[in-house]
């Protein structure tokens, strides 16, 4: 009969899915032939579960849980780095009419490396990138720098996962080759643009530092010595036109070294004394100078700074940058990445003491850090600075915490400890060279008492056998016999009167 004919029934009950009732209807079992036994129901069962399992894999639950069972060793724990840092930066315009300093801190490499999907796990841990470029003319070389430098070292360090292979030397060639490629970029890119910029970078693998710079910017790392004395030692050495090598490289190149006094050296142009003066002339005699001022640079090396470079004639400056390695330990307690702008109105010392200043402020190290930055940049300010300032502080925890570092000979509390002991030694000797006197002098005084008293017996024996061989009476006897015996009493206390006693 038709579904409609179908007398109704409860909702819910006796109704099929959607799906069984759109589906066809299946095939009827092909009825037994005539004599043939009927199946089982254990037989039915068994085709039923054949269907059933067809389609299914086949797993070994036994194997399974034997697998599962078996104890697993836990994978070997990962090596903890032995420090781990903290950094924060300060940047200050100064009395410059532009602010044309740049600076990048990653204090944790590995994870903007993650980031950006050029990896470097392959390298030892902690890895952290820290750089200042202080840029003149102009902001532009600076930013191109700052904003390519870190992007060029991770693209090299993440093509080869092989961490046999970065050694100390590759790693340096690396950083020289990617100051090397900047420069030439910028010259190709900015054809008008006379700005240059000088850079310190600081790359941190495990427990080395890599250090590269161009220019007059400055690393310097902080100890502390066994007499609690801070120890400043420069991880840099400026490139300035006062050292030898550095002006001899500059006029063989066909420039020349001005000496403005005061330790004040430039690095200019052939005919840079002659210019300034014609200016100075038409400038007094009201005529104005409609021509380009020349100019000279206080450093040696740099990059940009197309008017000094061989693209336009003579390459008085070169982009070449010198590369240090560092092995860190525990008696290193800070570092300090700075442009010239605070190194040029305070030493090292005086640097490395205002950053490890104890001051109030909260707990957290990385504030403290910026609150040190902070007191620094302000301190150079009011010591006269006439440049940008700009720092990064960086402060390392290590895992045993610090150890005191050896105080160096040339340290003035070293050579004052020096002079005291070696004065010690000079009066401990003198000293003893006048005990020593004195003791021989009395043991003379003696001898020569000794050997007059001596002398004296023998005259009085003399005398005593004269008198005996001429028969004199008595009376004589006695009178010769008290005469040695005053005379005696008068040797005698001449001999105390000679005596020294000490």
């Amino acid at each position: 009969q038709a579904e409609g004919n179908l007398p109704p029934q409860p909702r819910g009950l006796g109704r099929r899915p959607m799906a069984e009732e759109s589906a066809e209807p299946a095939e009827a079992a092909p009825e037994p032939a005539q004599g043939e036994p009927l199946p089982s129901e254990e037989a039915t069962k068994e085709e039923d579960k054949e269907e059933e399992d067809s389609g299914l894999p086949e797993v070994d639950f036994d194997a399974l849980r034997r697998e599962l069972a078996e104890e697993k060793e836990p994978p070997p724990p990962a090596s903890r780095p032995e420090f781990c840092l903290f950094a924060d930066s300060a940047s200050m315009q100064g009395r410059r009419p532009k602010q044309e300093d740049r600076h990048v801190k990653i204090p944790d490499l590995t994870k903007a490396a993650k980031a950006l999907k050029m990896p470097i796990d392959h390298l030892p841990q902690p890895c952290a990138f820290f750089s200042v470029y202080d840029g003149h003319q102009g902001h532009q070389c600076s930013e191109f720098v700052a904003k390519g430098f870190h992007v060029k070292l991770l693209k090299r360090l993440s093509a080869d996962t092989d961490s046999a292979k970065w050694t100390e030397e590759r790693i340096c060639s690396t950083l020289k080759e990617i100051c090397e490629e900047l420069d030439s970029e910028f010259l190709q890119k900015f054809r008008t643009s006379p700005d240059g910029t000088t850079l310190v970078v600081a790359l941190v693998v495990g427990t080395k530092l890599y250090t590269a710079w161009v220019g007059d910017s400055r690393l310097v790392l902080c100890q502390r010595s066994q007499m609690q004395q801070l120890l400043s030692v420069a991880a840099t050495k400026d490139h300035r036109p006062g050292l030898e090598a550095e002006a001899k490289r500059v006029k063989d190149a066909g420039g020349i070294v001005l000496d403005f006094g005061m330790g004040v050296y430039r690095v200019a142009h052939d005919g840079y004394k002659e210019k300034m003066r014609e200016i100075r002339r038409q400038q007094a005699l009201g005529m104005g100078f409609a021509g380009k001022e020349p100019v000279a640079l206080a450093v040696s090396r740099a990059i940009g700074d197309r008017d000094f470079k061989a693209v336009t004639g003579k390459a008085l400056l070169i982009a070449q940058p010198d590369v240090k390695c560092v092995q860190l330990d525990r008696t290193h307690m800070s570092m300090a990445l700075m442009c010239d702008g605070i190194s040029d109105v305070m030493r090292d010392e005086e640097i490395c003491a205002e950053l490890e200043m104890r001051r109030p402020g909260p707990p957290d190290p990385v504030k403290r850090c910026r609150i040190a930055c902070g007191a620094l940049v302000q301190e150079a300010y009011k010591r006269g600075s006439e440049d940008n300032l700009t720092v990064i502080f960086v402060r390392f925890q290590w895992e045993g915490g610090y150890k005191e570092a050896p105080l160096p000979s040339s340290h003035p509390f070293a050579k004052a400890m020096a002079e005291a002991a070696s004065k010690g030694k000079t009066a401990a000797a003198a000293s003893k060279k006048r005990r020593q006197e004195a003791a021989a002098s009395v043991k003379r005084q003696k001898v020569d008492a000794y050997e007059r008293a001596i002398a004296q017996q023998n005259r009085e024996e003399e005398a005593r056998l004269k008198v005996e061989a001429n028969g004199a009476p008595d009376t004589k006897v006695k009178e010769s016999k008290e005469e040695p015996k005053d005379s005696e009493e008068k040797k005698e206390e001449d001999d105390d009167d000679g005596m020294t006693f000490l």
